[in-house]
C-alpha cells in the first residue's frame, strides 16, 4: 500500500477509537466513579507495562531484521514466537510468585491476574504480529483486523452497562478480551508460518539491537504513565480516578502522530536512498506539528464540558487536560522523529532524551504532586513533553544539519508531495 492510503487508514482507524472510546469511556467513567475508575485503570496500567515491554527490546528488532538482515523472515518469526513464548512463562511464574507472597498487586483478587496474564500473552503477540504487517507495509489490513477487535470490545462494554453488570472486574475483562481478540486476528493474517524453533545466535543479534529501542520505549511509557503511578502513591486511587480522564483526553491528541508513526516507519525502511528518506521526515514533521498545534487549540476550550459529559465529581480534570494538551503537543514531535533514527540504526539517541525526559518528569512530580496535587502532576508531565519536543527538533537542527525552513515552513507543495506518494 502507498504511503498516504497507510495514513488514511491509520487516521481513519484512530477517528473511529476516538468517537466511540470517547463514548464508552464517559460511560465507565460515570457508571464506575472516581474509585472504581482508578482501580480498574491501575491494573491495565500495570499489565499493560509488562505485555509492551516484557519481549525485552524482541519486538523493537522485528522489522528491521525482516527488512535489512540476511536471516529469512520465516526464520525470524519462529524464532521470535518461541522466544516470546518462554519469556511469558518466566513472567507468569514471577507474576504469580508476586502475588501469592502479596508483595504485589495484593488488592486484587486472582482472576484480576489470570486475565492480566492473558492481557500480557496477547500484547507479546500483537506487538510482534504489528511489526511484520508495518515491515511489508500492509498497514491497512491490519488497522482493518484491529478495528474489528476494538469494536468487539467496545460493544462488550456497552452490553455490559446495558444489562448493569458494568464493574471494575467486567470491564478489565472487556479489555482483555479485546486485547486477545486483536491477537489472534492478526496471528491468523500474518501470512508467516510458525514451527518451534530457537537459535541463539540470532536472538542473541536481535536483542543486542533491540534492547536500545526497548529500554527508551519503556522509558517513553514511564514518562507518559509514571505521573499516574505516583498520583496513586501520594494521593490515592480516586485521584488516579480523576487524573486518568484527563489523560486519556489529553493523550487524544497522539492520535496524528499515531497515525503517522506506522506509515513513516514502514516508508523510511523502503526507502534506501537518504535524501529521499530526510525529506519524507522533514515534511512528514512539520505537517505534524501544525496539526497537532491546531488540534490543541481547538480543544483547550472543549475541556470546560467534562463536568457536564463525565460528572461533576471529574471537574478536577479540567484544569489538567489543559496543561496535558499543551504538553502532548511537543511530545508528539519527538514520537514522530525517533522512527528516522531507527531506520538509520542510531535508536541510541532516542534513549537518551527519553530517559532525560522521564528523570526531570520524575523530579517535577516529586516537588509539584505534593503542593498542587493532580494538577502539579499535569504541570510536571507537559513540562517534561515540552522538553522531549525540543530536544528532537534539536536533534534534527543541529545533527543531522536539516534548516530550520525544511522543519517549521509547511508550503503547499509539502501537503502536495505528501498525498502523492505511493
Amino acid at each position: 500500500m502507498g504511503y498516504k492510503t497507510n495514513i488514511a487508514s491509520n487516521l481513519a482507524n484512530q477517528v473511529i477509537r476516538l468517537v466511540i472510546g470517547a463514548l464508552t469511556g464517559i460511560i465507565v467513567a460515570r457508571v464506575l466513579g472516581p474509585r472504581g475508575q482508578g482501580y480498574a485503570a491501575y491494573i491495565i496500567l500495570v499489565f499493560t507495562l509488562i505485555g509492551d515491554y516484557g519481549h525485552f527490546g524482541l519486538n523493537n528488532a522485528v522489522i528491521y531484521f525482516q527488512k535489512r538482515s540476511s536471516y529469512p523472515p520465516g526464520r525470524v518469526f519462529s524464532v521470535n514466537l518461541t522466544a516470546l513464548g518462554l519469556g511469558f512463562l518466566v513472567i507468569a511464574a514471577v507474576a504469580i510468585g508476586l502475588r501469592f507472597a502479596k508483595l504485589a498487586l495484593a488488592s486484587y483478587s486472582w482472576p484480576y491476574i489470570a486475565g492480566g496474564l492473558l492481557f500480557v500473552a496477547s500484547d507479546l503477540v500483537l506487538t510482534n504480529h504489528q511489526a511484520w504487517f508495518v515491515g511489508d507495509e500492509r498497514i491497512t489490513a491490519s488497522n482493518r483486523l484491529q478495528i474489528q477487535a476494538f469494536l468487539v470490545k467496545s460493544a462488550a462494554i456497552l452490553a455490559l452497562w446495558l444489562a448493569k453488570a458494568l464493574t471494575p472486574a467486567t470491564f478489565f475483562a472487556a479489555v482483555v478480551f479485546g486485547v486477545a481478540v486483536s491477537a489472534l486476528l492478526l496471528h491468523s493474517r500474518v501470512g508467516r508460518k510458525y514451527r518451534p524453533l530457537l537459535d541463539f545466535g540470532l536472538l542473541k543479534r536481535e536483542y543486542s539491537y533491540g534492547l536500545i529501542i526497548w529500554l527508551s520505549a519503556a522509558f517513553c511509557f514511564l514518562l507518559y504513565r509514571v505521573d499516574q503511578f505516583m498520583i496513586r502513591r501520594i494521593l490515592g486511587v480516586s485521584e488516579l480516578g480523576v487524573y486518568s480522564v484527563s489523560v486519556s483526553l489529553a493523550e487524544l491528541m497522539f492520535l496524528i502522530p499515531l497515525s503517522i508513526n506506522s506509515a513513516l516507519l514502514g516508508r523510511l525502511y523502503n526507502t534506501p536512498e537518504r535524501t529521499a528518506s530526510r525529506k519524507v521526515l522533514a515534511q512528514t514533521f512539520k505537517l505534524s506539528l501544525y496539526i497537532c498545534v491546531a488540534l490543541a487549540l481547538a480543544g483547550i476550550p472543549l475541556c470546560l464540558l467534562i463536568p457536564l459529559l463525565y460528572g461533576a465529581s471529574y471537574s478536577g480534570a479540567v484544569a489538567c487536560t489543559v496543561v496535558l494538551l499543551a504538553g502532548t503537543a511537543f511530545a508528539s514531535l519527538a514520537i514522530v522523529s525517533a522512527q528516522y533514527y531507527f531506520t538509520i540504526n542510531r535508536p541510541v539517541l532516542h534513549l537518551i532524551g527519553s530517559l532525560a525526559a522521564l528523570l526531570l518528569n520524575v523530579a517535577l512530580n516529586l516537588l509539584l504532586i505534593p503542593a498542587l496535587g493532580i494538577l502539579g502532576a499535569a504541570l510536571a508531565s507537559a513540562a517534561s513533553y515540552l522538553v522531549f519536543g525540543l530536544y528532537y527538533l534539536g536533534l534534527l537542527l543541529w545533527r543531522e544539519k536539516f534548516s530550520a525552513s525544511e522543519l517549521l515552513a509547511l508550503r503547499p507543495a509539502d501537503i502536495r508531495e505528501l498525498w502523492r506518494k505511493k
